[in-house]
């Protein structure tokens, strides 16, 4: 008799057509285990991410239900703010809680039952759904995957400044972790910071991102797809693409563009992003006159493939209270194609280690522009150095970044269901199934 597929509850505010961020990594695992006869469930909310609007054919007004690739998707009403604070992104997430509950409920009185429910943070807030479908379904094993330290970023980056707010966030997210069958994250410093927190977690392992080499590969750049993106195609382009943000530090970007208009003038500076912080750099650079800084939106994947080969340097740049907070991903795609980047890391974290360690590019400080503009001299003269890390950076992203190498569709899904409390995983490539 054959035996009943594995099923998973996934409730996450980010999800598919978002193209980047954490949405893009939901979806393309919930589409993996569909394919993989899971029987797959995803609660998340109607897109808006990047670009902080609701995408194109979306309402936002009622609870509506799709099928995307065999996968079941109820998306669920929420606020989204037009311009971003600390307070508006709680009452975000307050709202994607309230109403992804509520259809979770109603799931519960259906007797709908599923033998994981996994929650992606942000929001961390969605960990109280997970943590209340456990409570009245105690075979459920509820895996909670941290993408980003939500609340550690919010005290450390000042975005929210009253400490009894934050007091009260952290025991809030105390509780989730304590309630969690399995804790996931990115990296090992997000790890490290997890494992430190004054809760008894039950079981805590590695999940890390990945890169799709069907998408994003190393090619000949097809200069014609790039033509109408309104950037000069004959000067070597200095590259940032992802969330422009406050905690992004992307004014660094304008000190060294205005330094390069007369010391290097064979660069262009490219930011392609969206976000309500991008309207305030726009304003800073056009103030300064910068004309060899040009924003963009971000691409469909065949053209932001294009852009990463065409890149000449790549920029993965954050403030100095964000390391090891998050992992930007921008990175495994920047060495998926055998770029050069430039990252600004701190000494003794997860990105710094990663790239100063295995030399896959060049390392900064963060929110030091002497040093920022010394790595785009380096980038731009020493030929050998830059063609070294580049190779590094292409094979060790071979070797560790594809889907098949990192193995975390089912790993996580699987140690969730058959491993019991008592076992604990560092890190899922050492389980074989």
């Amino acid at each position: 008799m054959q035996s009943k597929a594995p099923s998973i509850l996934i409730v996450g505010i980010n999800f598919f057509p978002e193209p980047t961020g954490i949405g893009k990594y939901t979806a393309e695992m919930a589409f993996h285990l569909g394919q993989k006869n899971y029987e797959v469930k995803v609660v998340t909310g109607f897109p808006y991410y990047p670009t902080w609007k609701v995408f194109p054919g979306y309402k936002n007004l009622f609870f509506s239900t799709e099928n995307i690739n065999g996968v079941s998707v109820t998306r669920c009403p929420l606020y989204v703010p037009g311009s971003l604070s600390g307070l508006k992104r709680m009452m975000q997430d307050f709202s994607f809680f309230s109403t992804s509950l509520l259809y979770v409920v109603t799931l519960m009185l259906r007797r709908k039952r599923y033998n994981i429910i996994f929650v992606p943070s942000p929001s961390f807030m969605s960990g109280f759904v997970g943590s209340f479908y456990k409570f009245f379904n105690r075979k459920t094993k509820f895996v909670y995957h941290i993408q980003d330290l939500q609340v550690d970023a919010a005290e450390e980056l000042g975005m929210i400044k009253n400490a009894t707010l934050i007091k009260v966030l952290k025991k809030c997210e105390g509780f989730i972790l304590k309630n969690a069958s399995w804790v996931t994250t990115i990296s090992t410093g997000m790890q490290k910071k997890i494992a430190d927190k004054s809760v008894a977690i039950k079981n805590q392992c590695l999940f890390p991102n990945w890169v799709d080499f069907s998408q994003i590969f190393p090619k000949e750049v097809d200069i014609e797809k790039l033509c109408g993106l309104g950037f000069p195609l004959d000067k070597k382009m200095v590259f940032y693409s992802g969330a422009v943000g406050e905690k992004q530090g992307l004014e660094i970007i304008l000190e060294v563009a205005l330094k390069a208009i007369k010391e290097l003038p064979e660069l262009i500076f490219v930011i392609s992003g969206s976000g309500p912080y991008a309207t305030t750099l726009q304003q800073k650079a056009a103030a300064q006159k910068l004309s060899n800084l040009y924003f963009i939106n971000l691409q469909p994947l065949d053209i932001f493939n294009e852009l990463l080969n065409h890149a000449y340097v790549h920029l993965v740049i954050q403030k100095g209270k964000a390391s090891d907070l998050l992992l930007p991903s921008k990175l495994t795609n920047i060495m998926a194609v055998g770029g050069l980047c430039i990252v600004t890391a701190l000494p003794d974290t997860t990105l710094f280690d990663i790239v100063a360690t295995n030399n896959l590019g060049l390392v900064i400080p963060p929110e030091d522009p002497a040093s920022f503009w010394q790595a785009i001299i380096t980038a731009s003269t020493d030929t050998e150095k830059t063609n070294f890390l580049k190779n590094n950076a292409r094979l060790f992203a071979e070797k560790n970044l594809k889907k098949e190498a990192v193995n975390i569709y089912l790993s996580p899904l699987n140690i969730a269901l058959h491993c019991t409390n008592q076992y604990l995983c560092k890190n899922l490539q050492d389980v074989i199934f």
